[in-house]
Order: structure tokens, then C-alpha cells, then sequence
């Protein structure tokens, strides 16, 4: 009996009540993709948004690669940033032109291909129609997201990439079809998003502790297939990198200077501006900010260093940063309409307002999403049973842990936890699907709280 059969038994339908109308009704699923899609859609077409900051730098790189020109900035080949949104925006654009359709499309089919990831994801986990559901319906209304997805910024087709990843990963555990399958899209996923490298490895660990069919050995197994096929991806924009560059680039220049923004003495552990002021100057990195195109790889060295020699010399310091830096990254959940403040200044207040709403949505999605991991946390140590069928739930841990992780090692922008997102509504969702199972005493004993 696979996890998704055991968990089945284990949680009955809610039958009564429009719960039980909820987890049964067929038009329900059809209902929460149409519902995600036109209020993206709406919003694209009645407020589109004008590119800014680096949507805006990835639509200029993405304009030039349609036109044949490549990968470059300023007339010179460049790997600044990932190629991999650029690439995707570009083959947008060269489908269905220059404007922004092509773009908006993209995104739009991203944000789909999320939706549909979390009811195959949660199915494998075996989170059952109800909570799965709940999930899509809180994915399909969470104003960030139908934000973000009118906007030319990497998060949301990163994201279904790296769920693509994931869930055939799980899927496909057994099969070294799938390992390989799976290994393509991480190394895709990480030319879009280079700190995506390092999360199979921590994928596959996580396996290993939490599904039964996996273990140690299946971890073993996989390695090999899901980081060859990873690197089957990523080492020809490596080659690429070395010939254009000349120094070992495996996807972009800018680790160094992220690293030296949560790295100094003037580090908040947020993104603070700095590039065109004097701060830049005051490093002493010792290259002028107007050199930063032509000079990227020696730049990326020189604030590596930079970095490295602060944190060595200040090792507390650093990790009491590096705390604030992931209370930073959970804090507040408001980048996602920074595009339409700054396309219509006119509608700040409206903006305001819809910014505190979508902060009490998230922090409900927090509250919800970290209980369920905390519910599902003790059947790591517990025996078989009902806790043996929580266990795949904190697979869904993965991706915010990751994001933490992630946060503490360089800033604690509030964008980057996006990824972490998608599987935390479908701990909320089995959370709150548990909570009304309970409230109508359907559990029959299966689950304790």
C-alpha cells in the first residue's frame, strides 16, 4: 500500500455539510483552476504592470536574445544574473512577439502549472480531495501571487519548475526514468534560480527520513541520476560562462555581492540601495559601479572576499545577523504589489489597503502551514500507525526550510520566500482540513492533536 492509499483510509470524507460538498462536488476543482485564472488574467489586462528593478533588466536581456543578439549587457557577454527567465521571456517573445503578451502568457501558464502541481503533490503525500482542495482554493485568491504573476519577475516560473522537480521526484523514486526526469528540471530550475543547486540534496535526505518505500538506500540510488542530469543542464551555460568570461562561472556573477549584502558592516539583513551611491565606492572593493558590466567576474571575486574575510572576523556578529535576516524573510508578505504601486502612483491608497489585506492572508497561510508541519513533526520519532502517515506531510518542510537556510547565508528579502509558498498552503490546507474533520468528529480516533 503506497503512502497516498494509507492516508486515504486513514482521513474519511467529510460528508456532511458544505465541507462534505466541498471535498465531493466534481465542479469544485474546474471551479478553484477558472478562478485562478481569470483573476491573473484580470489582472494583467485591466492593470498591467511596467517592468521595474530586475523584471526590468530581465525584459531588456530577454528583448536582445530574441533579436539574436544573446546573452549580453552593453554590448558584452554577460552572466550578471541566470540565463534561465531571460531565455524563457525571450522564447516568449519570439512566439508571440515583442509585446507583452508573450511574457504575461508565460506567467500566467506558470501559475497554472502551480496549481496543478499541488494537487498532483499533495495526492502523492497523501493529503487527501478535502485539504488538497482547501490548498488550491487559498493559492487560487492569495493577492501576492495574482500579483506577482502580472509581473516580469522569475518567481513564479521558477517555482513550477522547481515543484516539477520535486513532485516527480517523489513520484518517480523508484524508477531511474524519473530520477532523470527530475534531475532536468532542477538543473533548469537552477539556471533561473543558481541557489537551487543545492536543494536536492536536501530533497533527497528528507526522502529518505520520511517515506518508508525510500530510505537510505533509495537515497544512494537517486543521487547519481538527479545530479547527473542536473549538471547535463547547467555545465553547457558553465562551458559557455568560461569560453564568454574567462574564469569558472557555474551560472552567474552575482553570488559576491549578495553574499556582501547580508556580509559587512552596514548589512541590515535586508536588500538596502547601494549600487549608485558612495556606499558602493566605500567598500573598497576597488572598482567603480559604472565598471560593473565589464568587470562582473573580478567584482564577484573581489566582494567573495570581502565577505568571507568579515565573516571570519566576525562570527557572531554574522550569525546574530544572520538570525534577523530569516525573521526578515517570514516578516511581512507585501513585494509581490510593489509592481502595481509603482505602475499607478495614483491608486497608492488602494494599494495600502490591498497590502495589509494579502499580510493578514499570509500570516493565516503561516499560521495554518506551520502548525501542520508542527502536527506532522513528532512522527519522525514516533512508531507506525497514524503518525507513520503523517510522515510524508513534512516533505512540504522542505522548500521552507531551504528558503530559511537561504536567508541566513545572504539577505532576508521578504521576495525570497515566494518558492516556499505553494507547499506551505498544502500544509495549511491538510491543517485545516484536520480541524474540520475534528470539529465534526470524523477522525474516529485515527488522528490526536
Amino acid at each position: 500500500m503506497d503512502m497516498a492509499a494509507a492516508n486515504v483510509m486513514a482521513y474519511p470524507r467529510t460528508r456532511h455539510g458544505w465541507a462534505g460538498a466541498f471535498e465531493t462536488a466534481r465542479w469544485i476543482v474546474p471551479a478553484i483552476f477558472a478562478l485562478a485564472i481569470v483573476l491573473r488574467l484580470a489582472l494583467m489586462l485591466l492593470m498591467p504592470q511596467q517592468p521595474m528593478s530586475d523584471g526590468l533588466w530581465y525584459m531588456d536581456r530577454a528583448g536582445e536574445m530574441a533579436r539574436g543578439l544573446g546573452f549580453q549587457e552593453q554590448g558584452r557577454p554577460t552572466a550578471f544574473w541566470p540565463v534561465g527567465y531571460p531565455a524563457a521571456l525571450a522564447a516568449s517573445m519570439i512566439v508571440a512577439g515583442p509585446s507583452p503578451l508573450g511574457p504575461m502568457a508565460l506567467n500566467l501558464a506558470a501559475a497554472v502549472a502551480i496549481l496543478v502541481l499541488m494537487f498532483r503533490f499533495g495526492a502523492l503525500l497523501g493529503i487527501g480531495p478535502l485539504g488538497v482542495r482547501i490548498a488550491g482554493l487559498l493559492y487560487a485568491l492569495y493577492p501576492a501571487h495574482i500579483a506577482y504573476a502580472g509581473a516580469p519577475f522569475s518567481e513564479t516560473v521558477s517555482t513550477a519548475l522547481v515543484m516539477a522537480a520535486f513532485t516527480v521526484m517523489v513520484a518517480g523514486r523508484a524508477r531511474a526514468g524519473g530520477l532523470v526526469v527530475a534531475g532536468l528540471l532542477f538543473g533548469a530550475a537552477t539556471l533561473m534560480r543558481a541557489q537551487i543547486l543545492f536543494f536536492p540534496i536536501g530533497a533527497l535526505i528528507a526522502m529518505a527520513l520520511c517515506l518508508r518505500d525510500f530510505g537510505w538506500r533509495g537515497l544512494l540510488r537517486a543521487l547519481l541520476p538527479v545530479h547527473l542530469a542536473l549538471a547535463a543542464v547547467v555545465l553547457p551555460w558553465t562551458i559557455r560562462n568560461s569560453a564568454e568570461m574567462g574564469a569558472f562561472i557555474p551560472v552567474s556573477t552575482n553570488g559576491g555581492i549578495a553574499l556582501y549584502y547580508g556580509a559587512n558592516d552596514r548589512a541590515t539583513g535586508d536588500w538596502y540601495e547601494w549600487e549608485r551611491t558612495p556606499i558602493w565606492d566605500a567598500t573598497g572593493v576597488g572598482i567603480s559601479y559604472r565598471e560593473h558590466v565589464q568587470r562582473q567576474v573580478e567584482l564577484d571575486r573581489r566582494f567573495k572576499a570581502l565577505a568571507r574575510d568579515w565573516i571570519a572576523r566576525h562570527p557572531r556578529q554574522w550569525i546574530a545577523l544572520g538570525v534577523r535576516k530569516v525573521i526578515l524573510v517570514w516578516r511581512k508578505d507585501t513585494d509581490g504589489l510593489w509592481g502595481i504601486d509603482a505602475s499607478y502612483p495614483g491608486l497608492r491608497g488602494g494599494v495600502a489597503v490591498a497590502q495589509v489585506g494579502n499580510q493578514l492572508y499570509y500570516l493565516g497561510v503561516l499560521l495554518f502551514g506551520f502548525a501542520g508541519l508542527a502536527v506532522a513533526l513528532p512522527s519522525l520519532w514516533r512508531g507506525r500507525g497514524g503518525a507513520d502517515e503523517r510522515r510524508p506531510i513534512l516533505l512540504l518542510g522542505c522548500m521552507p526550510a531551504f528558503v530559511t537556510l537561504t536567508a541566513f547565508a545572504f539577505t532576508g528579502q521578504v521576495r525570497y520566500h515566494y518558492p516556499a509558498m505553494p507547499f506551505l498552503l498544502l500544509a495549511a490546507g491538510w491543517m485545516i482540513a484536520r480541524l474540520l474533520r475534528r470539529g465534526q468528529g470524523s477522525e474516529r480516533g485515527v488522528e490526536r492533536m
